[in-house]
């Protein structure tokens, strides 16, 4: 593979610089011998026999050390969206001869065909990407794009003329071959080419703040921060206006309530200095809605009232949480029906309250009075 230039080297990290198994037990020889002078190494002897053994139980153990860095780059980049390719199925083109049976003869798009390669005895299966009508008092012969179905480049340059033959039960095909040499298959991107990637993407990464989740991520990344929401063009002193060039986070603690006015104020400023210079900085608490949930429910065979009770105001509490609560500005009869249907030993539930809307900017509920009625 030609090397990357245009990208930063990713370093490979190196835990130990050991070598295998036989190394291992030299060193530790070594080490002895340097501290014991009169010591001498016998094959068999029982300070041999352990060193040896040791260093077969090491010996894994330090490959997978030195496969552990590759392996957390990789995750770290996946996080960011680099993902290792799993490899491109090779594309051509298929031209299939007709018998004149019908007037109008149709290879359907997913029809499987077979072609056996030359330099191995190897098959490849194609599927047709789309149909092909052939109208037979015109024509015997059409074209049609097909893809690989397995990915990989061993198809890759499999020449125009090669015989195809047809796997589904398409008895008016006479013949079948390549029209367009196979081409555009890949294998499993390998480490180099990989890596080389990462870096690019780890390379063009930089601290300024633009868009709208940068600024959720950079005030989560906060100490005591739980909760962050972005508003794009919003300023609190101009509710329902929008202005343009403003951003607003609202921020809440990490039991989703709201934090001190000093720390949302420090929290401004820290990302008023990543942001881009053109935009307005605004940090704010949540809007906060008491959630008053009464319902009436029947319960399940074998359950009591209590438990059903206790179930279901578990279920309720558990949803009615402003550290998971989704910024949802509704709490809908449907919804509500929902949690407590699913709480244990309810085998029905009879009436609910309608829709609940949360209020304000960034709404979040808090847990209000929850009555339920077991009949």
């Amino acid at each position: 593979m030609t090397e990357a230039f245009d990208v930063p080297e990713m370093e490979a990290l190196r835990l130990l610089n050991w070598g295998n198994e036989d190394d291992l037990v030299g060193a530790a020889v070594t080490h002895i011998k340097s501290v014991m002078p009169e010591w001498q190494p016998r094959g068999g002897n029982t300070e041999m026999v352990l060193i040896e053994a040791l260093a077969v139980m090491l010996g894994p153990e330090i490959l997978s050390l030195q496969l552990l860095g590759p392996r957390v780059a990789e995750l770290i980049l996946g996080l960011g969206g680099t993902t290792r390719s799993p490899g491109i199925a090779a594309r051509g083109r298929v031209e299939i001869a007709v018998t004149n049976s019908a007037p109008t003869q149709v290879i359907p798009a997913g029809t499987r065909l077979r072609l056996a390669l030359d330099t191995t005895i190897e098959t490849v299966d194609l599927f047709t990407t789309e149909d092909l009508s052939i109208i037979t008092s015109e024509t015997l012969t059409g074209q049609v794009n097909v893809i690989a179905e397995q990915l990989g480049s061993l198809p890759n340059g499999a020449p125009t003329g090669a015989p195809v033959s047809v796997v589904d039960n398409l008895p008016f095909i006479e013949s079948a071959k390549l029209a367009a040499a196979l081409l555009g298959g890949a294998d499993l991107e390998n480490d180099d080419v990989f890596f080389a990637r990462g870096a690019a993407t780890l390379a063009r990464q930089n601290s300024t703040l633009v868009h709208r989740e940068q600024f959720e991520y950079a005030a989560l990344s906060r100490v005591g921060v739980g909760r962050a929401l972005a508003l794009d063009n919003y300023d609190p002193a101009a509710p329902g206006v929008t202005t343009y060039g403003h951003v607003t986070v609202a921020v809440a603690g990490l039991d989703g309530l709201a934090i001190d006015p000093t720390l949302m104020e420090e929290a401004r400023m820290d990302l008023a200095e990543q942001a881009l210079a053109s935009l307005s900085i605004h940090v704010i608490a949540p809007t906060y809605t008491p959630i008053d949930v009464a319902v009436t429910v029947k319960a399940a065979v074998g359950w009591s009232a209590e438990a059903v009770q206790a179930s279901v105001e578990a279920a309720l509490e558990a949803w009615i949480n402003p550290l998971t609560w989704a910024w949802d500005d509704s709490a809908t009869q449907f919804e509500i029906v929902t949690v407590v249907g699913n709480a244990a030993g309810v085998r029905e539930v009879t009436s609910a309250p309608a829709t609940i809307d949360l209020t304000g900017v960034a709404p979040l509920p808090t847990l209000g009075t929850i009555t339920v009625s077991v009949v």
